[in-house]
């Protein structure tokens, strides 16, 4: 059985699957004792409704998920994996926080590194939250983690409109 552990807010950590485990557990004891017939509906009943809210938690919970099911279902996805190959380290930075603009998502300098080492692109994130520290008006911090704002948007596109026309 694995669980997987998430630290919250104050160091408090949430154990997924240790509820069903111990669910599991309680099951087989009362089957041994003979009494299944009263305490296993309610068991089944108990565990069946928590199975798919925790497949929506761990999806919801991952910005790397969520930014990768964002960029599948972008109509330049091609486009933008191969400009991120370039050595533009601003372009590299700025193309989740494009793809994430209307997603919702969290885009930090570690989604960032880890979405292009999805694809092959070495990319540290310390360079990411340098290269968008220094070109200033093309991201913005808010509470929420990095904006791409509307310069940024026109430098993604433009970006894009000459490697098409290479």
């Amino acid at each position: 059985m694995a669980f997987k552990a998430q630290q919250l807010k104050k160091g408090v950590f949430d154990i997924h699957g240790l509820e069903e485990f111990v669910e599991r557990k309680v099951r087989d004891v009362m089957n041994a004792l003979g009494l299944s017939g009263k305490a296993a509906p309610k068991a089944k009943k108990a565990s069946a409704p928590k199975k798919p809210a925790k497949k929506s938690a761990s999806a919801s919970s991952s910005p790397l998920g969520a930014l990768m099911a964002a960029l599948e279902s972008h109509s330049k996805k091609a486009a933008l994996i191969k400009a991120g190959k370039q050595k533009d380290q601003l372009l590299r930075s700025l193309i989740p926080l494009y793809v994430a603009r209307n997603a919702g998502v969290e885009v930090s300098s570690g989604v960032t590194s880890k979405f292009w080492s999805k694809f092959g692109v070495k990319y540290a994130a310390p360079n990411a939250a340098k290269a968008l520290r220094e070109h200033v008006g093309y991201a913005r911090r808010t509470k929420n983690g990095n904006q791409i704002t509307p310069n940024g948007v026109k430098y993604v596109e433009s970006a894009l409109s000459a490697k098409k026309a290479a």
